[in-house]
Formats: structure tokens, sequence, C-alpha cells
């Protein structure tokens, strides 16, 4: 089994996959730090989102639009933890 030894070699030698550089993860960071957090408010209206409760329409759009930027949020301090690691 040699591939693996060579896909380990090239990820020392900086081929291929590799880590973002530490400026790289901080404008990620920045990226965090600009969406802020949710109000109480805001919480509770992604609870219920995730909970299936559905506002009427137009307000669903900005609805759907909160939840998927909690997701959003959420998903890439995941990925800067997966980084961190």
């Amino acid at each position: 089994m040699a591939f693996p030894l060579l896909a380990l070699q090239q990820m020392k030698l900086g081929k291929g996959l590799k880590s973002p550089n530490f400026n790289a993860i901080q404008v990620i960071s920045s990226a965090i730090e600009e969406m802020n957090s949710p109000t109480d408010e805001q919480t509770a209206l992604i609870r219920i989102t995730l909970e299936g409760r559905k506002m009427s329409y137009p307000d669903r759009y900005q609805q759907e639009n909160l939840l998927n930027l909690h997701k959003a949020k959420m998903s890439i301090e995941q990925a800067i933890d997966f980084l961190s690691q």
C-alpha cells in the first residue's frame, strides 16, 4: 500500500489539500464576528422554525433567511473548530 504513504508525504510537502494559513482563519473569524449573535426573539424564532412551525408569506421568506444565516454561522464556526484541531 504505497498510496497512503504517498498521500501523507504530499501533505507534508504542501501539495494538494492543505490547511489555510493563520491569516485566512482570521478572515473567516472576522466573518463570524460580523454576523453577530441572534437576539432572544431571533433565537426563539429559530427554535420554532427548527420545530417545523412556519410563518405565513411573505414573512416566511425572512424566517427561512434567518434560519439559513444561523446554519451558515454554525457551519463556519464548526469549520474553524476543525481547522484548529
